[in-house]
């Protein structure tokens, strides 16, 4: 008797066993099939690492945008941001805009300011961007000859209507550098473009669409659409440090080009370091009785011709003068013209 109620409680007790086994089965046995199975587990890359990639499919995920915040534009007058003319191509969204976008500040207009409101305006905008610095106040050398109370060359009249007594009118072409000052180097016109007004467009402004600043590779990017600008090969520009000699990096040497031909033979920024000469005074070139404020001067070893898009200029750029081109940069600053 006793024998029996001892089988028939371990009996009891291997059956409790094996459904406690079953059920702990039942509840574990998805969590390892996922493990095992999981066929689109995130691993990083190697070769970029601000990228994920999806282990089998080999998809990645690109181009992380780190957002700098910049505050509203407070000189903006009802102006419409700056639009992208293009879609970006595979080959630039792959090999370049690889960390964050700059935001790009539209341009204003500066007729009849004083000197001391462009310094304040200036200070905003750096105070805005990565180059801000406690201790930044505008350059007297680039700044300091600007005009009270004077017109302003305005960026239609270059670009649409031609010089003459109304060439200050609208926005002021001076301010695509004061309001964007990441922007360290610039394109300018050489001439002059007088034409109807069914023919102008917002793309003649040389403003960048694209400004990028990749920590890693300690390298501004900056993307112009230029293509469409008269629309053929060509055409000559000229580049503009004005940004770079404000905010220390005088000195200049484009180390790497690509379909970009220096007119000037002897010496250009191609060849060898240039130092950036530009500065803003009261010009007489506006065709406007008692001058504007506009850029000076013309720097002929940065004047250069675009001979098939997309094309490019890369820049090292140094604040003090170095031992030679092979020295190492600042920064560096690459210019894309697509």
């Amino acid at each position: 008797m006793n024998n029996n109620t001892e089988n028939q409680f371990k009996k009891f007790l291997i059956i409790i066993v094996l459904v406690s086994a079953s059920i702990l089965y039942i509840i574990v046995k998805p969590y390892f099939l996922g493990a095992s199975n999981n066929k689109n587990g995130l691993k990083l890359s190697s070769q970029k690492p601000w990228q994920e990639e999806f282990a089998e499919d080999n998809e990645e995920i690109d181009d992380v945008d780190i957002q700098l915040t910049y505050t509203e534009n407070r000189f903006k007058n009802e102006e419409e941001e700056k639009k992208s003319f293009f879609d970006m191509s595979e080959k630039y969204n792959e090999d370049y805009w690889v960390t964050g976008n700059i935001p790009i500040n539209p341009m204003s207009d500066f007729n009849n300011k004083t000197r001391n409101d462009i310094y304040k305006i200036r200070k905003i905008f750096v105070d805005e961007s990565m180059f801000k610095n406690k201790k930044y106040k505008p350059s007297d050398e680039v700044f300091g000859q600007i005009a009270d109370n004077k017109p302003w060359i305005g960026i239609d009249a270059l670009t649409c209507y031609g010089k003459g007594p109304n060439a200050y009118k609208g926005l002021s072409e001076e301010s695509r550098y004061i309001n964007n000052p990441t922007m360290l180097i610039g394109l300018d016109r050489v001439n002059f473009d007088a034409k109807p007004k069914t023919q102008c467009s917002v793309i003649d402004y040389l403003m960048p669409v694209k400004i990028n600043y990749s920590k890693d590779e300690n390298m501004l990017k900056v993307l112009f659409e230029v293509s469409k600008y008269k629309g053929d090969l060509g055409t000559e520009f000229l580049l503009k440090g004005l940004n770079a000699k404000d905010l220390g990096f005088t000195y200049a040497y484009a180390d790497k080009t690509e379909n970009v031909v220096f007119l000037q033979q002897d010496t250009n920024i191609s060849k060898d370091i240039q130092v950036f000469k530009d500065f803003i005074h009261l010009g007489t070139v506006c065709g406007v009785k008692g001058g504007c404020n506009n850029g000076s001067p013309f720097q002929k070893e940065l004047n250069y011709t675009v001979m098939k898009y997309p094309a490019s200029i890369h820049f090292k750029l140094w604040k003090k003068k170095p031992k030679n081109k092979e020295s190492k940069e600042d920064i560096n600053y690459l210019i894309i013209l697509k």
